[in-house]
């Protein structure tokens, strides 16, 4: 029994000896470690850690432990200290390899003695820092028990604890973008923009569903005491305003129905408060008009009568989306004539933002569109359904032709496949004819494919019509580039080509012409391509509606009249085989190229047209047949703010399009992405006609036959 206290008891003081000398090798180290920061003034490699506690609680545990058996066995041999006790929080250690390999020959007799080996020390060699060194005690028989238990930190992640950022556009996901690139849209309120996991959208919806079904139980509440006659007094208490915590304040955010409600919101204050447009602020009303000067200056953007001015009010930009876009086509809306859509070109500089891009621009907000529009390609013509106000048609570069919807998102919400069904060249050209209860839409590519499509239907075209050159021809292949339809005849219509020739076609067989092209009549004239074609309104008590206007880029406009369909039989004069050449009643030459001549929708002798320079030239025939009455350039409010780079290209205007129903509003846009609407005075636009402007243009027409047959008879 002696003999195994005796054993044990030196098992301990063995055990006390270890330990002390664990803690003079920690002290030697601490002095170490301090006078190698003194010797080379560089503490930065130290790494600070935090306390082990859980080391320290270990180590204390087993020190209560030896001296509560130290106690038991001998009293005489108990320590008034623990070697161990009351011992201050071990620093972080920097040691170098050699320490390491010395500390564990140290460590392995307890009566070893540690010695500092400063001259291992080089001061230009990085030293290892280590953290956190913990001492592994072996025991026999010893039982310390489990180590305490850690608790698990809890940790919450919600969007407002991660980042705190301060809105900015978003960046747009791509070409490809379907449910959620309306998010990415300008006119979309800022929220959260990063995008939420699919735990983070459940537990959004969770939120979501239970305010509803608190607000619902409410509701119900206050119908329930309703109908029981019950008066509820106003008070704080009868159902009180709910704080809501961040995570539902960041559930109902990311609402699709609350950014709906945001957006529509704001887009109505901005339009009330866009309502000066048509107010004078600067009106002195004790003028009493009696002292206004119609020649005034300052009425608008040109000189001249005031009837025959023409005032720039509005100018469109987005710094997101317009910036390095081209603009491919113009047009008003035939509904809400505030409305103003423009069609884009891809942005080269931004490979991850849609190719194709349309914009709808409202009169009375200027400082974002109405709507945006996406497209996989880009966008190079694109209408309003005149039968549909909330319809958006456009034809793409891939060949596709494309509808989207206002009341939907930014994706289309129809558009044709890429087969060989339809097209697969470029689409530069759409119309819609018909009726509001039957219509087409018309489409052409530059491979002389024109279909036939409906509204319901985009899997295949309706109609398919291959269009190819007469003879004498040297190939087949026809390139269409722009087609117009008279208003008279929906099956009849005029196809502009790239060698300058313009051609009468017809979309069904008829009496001594089938489907495709009439070679009985060509409209020759152009020596370069033809970039628009436009047909008279004929809105009148004369109809006019023979009449045709033609742009190219050889620098001209031609006025054309067309033969109708029925009386382009072949000449007896001419050989079998050969069409019939038909000469413009008048070639306007100008000074730059020319991208687009429209008719005025109300005024019989006004037309418009944009040229490579940059001018919008308005004029009346019946006025002038070599000059224009008005000559206009955008002004540099927008356009100058851009970077430079385009040069010359970057004044080029290329679409203009006039407003249907009054004619006193003009959009022009080009090269730069920039849309500038013009309002004309009332000589030049406007409801009110006269008898005499109908009159004076069918005599201007009858004068240039009569010069055109006494050329040709000489």
């Amino acid at each position: 029994m002696d003999s195994s206290i005796v054993q044990r008891r030196e098992e301990i003081l063995a055990k006390k000896a270890k330990l002390a000398e664990l803690k003079k090798q920690r002290e030697l180290r601490k002095a170490e470690s301090s006078q190698r920061q003194s010797l080379t003034g560089s503490p930065a490699r130290e790494i600070v850690s935090p306390t082990p506690r859980r080391a320290d609680e270990r180590t204390r545990a087993l020190d209560e432990y030896i001296d509560n058996i130290l106690g038991e066995s001998r009293p005489s041999s108990a320590q008034p200290q623990s070697p161990a006790g009351g011992r201050a929080t071990r620093p972080t250690s920097v040691i170098s390899a050699s320490q390491l390999s010395s500390d564990n020959e140290a460590q392995s007799g307890p009566g070893a003695q540690y010695q500092v080996p400063l001259s291992m020390v080089d001061q230009g060699m990085q030293t290892l820092s280590l953290g956190n060194l913990t001492t592994v005690y072996e025991t026999e028989g010893v039982d310390v028990g489990p180590p305490p238990k850690r608790e698990k930190e809890v940790i919450t992640y919600s969007k407002g604890v991660q980042a705190d950022i301060e809105w900015s556009p978003r960046k747009p996901r791509g070409a490809g973008e379907s449910e959620s690139e309306r998010d990415d849209s300008p006119t979309r309120s800022p929220h959260t923009p990063k995008r939420l996991s699919r735990r983070q959208k459940e537990r959004d919806e969770e939120i979501r569903l239970q305010l509803k079904r608190e607000i619902e139980e409410e509701i119900k509440a206050a119908q329930k005491a309703a109908e029981a006659g019950e008066v509820q007094t106003v008070s704080g208490e009868n159902f009180p305003f709910k704080t809501l915590n961040n995570e539902e304040l960041t559930a109902v955010e990311n609402s699709d129905d609350f950014i709906d409600f945001v957006e529509r919101s704001t887009k109505v204050l901005e339009r009330a408060l866009d309502q000066q447009l048509d107010y004078d602020i600067l009106a002195d009303y004790a003028l009493g008009g009696a002292n206004v000067d119609e020649e005034d200056e300052g009425y608008g953007s040109s000189g001249g009568k005031k009837g025959r001015r023409i005032k720039e009010i509005a100018q469109f930009w987005d710094d997101r989306w317009s910036k390095k876009r081209m603009v491919s086509d113009l047009g008003f809306s035939s509904k809400f004539p505030e409305l103003v859509l423009a069609s884009y070109t891809k942005n080269p500089s931004a490979p991850h933002d849609p190719d194709g891009l349309v914009q709808v621009w409202n009169l009375h907000m200027h400082d974002r569109p109405e709507y945006i529009f996406h497209a996989q390609s880009d966008i190079l013509t694109a209408k309003f359904s005149p039968f549909h106000p909330n319809l958006i048609i456009g034809g793409a570069y891939s060949g596709q032709v494309l509808l989207w919807d206002t009341r939907a998102k930014s994706s289309p919400v129809q558009k044709t496949p890429l087969t060989g069904s339809g097209h697969t060249h470029p689409v530069y050209s759409i119309d819609i004819v018909g009726t509001q209860n039957a219509n087409n839409i018309i489409s052409a590519s530059t491979d002389g494919v024109v279909c036939g499509w409906t509204v319901d239907m985009f899997s295949q075209p309706q109609e398919f019509l291959e269009l190819t050159s007469p003879p004498p021809a040297k190939t087949d292949d026809m390139a269409v580039t722009c087609i117009a339809f008279p208003q008279s005849d929906p099956t009849y219509f005029l196809a502009g080509t790239e060698e300058g020739s313009i051609y009468p076609c017809h979309r069904y067989d008829r009496a001594g012409a089938k489907a495709g092209v009439d070679g009985r009549v060509k409209y020759g004239g152009h020596a370069a391509p033809v970039m628009s074609l436009d047909f008279h309104p004929a809105k009148g008590q004369i109809d006019l509606g023979d009449l045709v206007l033609s742009s190219s880029v050889d620098w001209s406009v031609k006025l054309w009249k067309v033969r109708p369909p029925a009386a382009t039989g072949p000449s007896n004069t001419l050989a079998p085989g050969a069409a019939q050449q038909v000469a413009p009643l008048l070639d306007i030459a100008r000074e730059d190229l020319v991208y687009d001549a429209r008719w005025s929708p109300v005024k019989p002798s006004v037309f418009a047209l944009v040229d490579g320079a940059g001018s919008l030239e308005v004029w009346d025939l019946n006025v002038d047949v070599e000059v224009p009455l008005q000559k206009v350039t955008p002004s540099e409010n927008k356009r100058g703010a851009l970077s430079g780079g385009m040069g010359y290209m970057k004044r080029s205007l290329n679409k203009l399009a006039w407003e249907k129903n009054e004619g006193r509003r003009v959009a022009v846009a080009g090269m730069d992405g920039v849309v500038t609407v013009f309002e004309v005075g009332s000589e030049l636009g406007g409801v009110e006609t006269k008898t005499e402007e109908w009159s004076g243009v069918k005599r201007l027409v009858g004068r240039l036959e009569g010069a055109s047959e006494g050329v040709n008879g000489k």
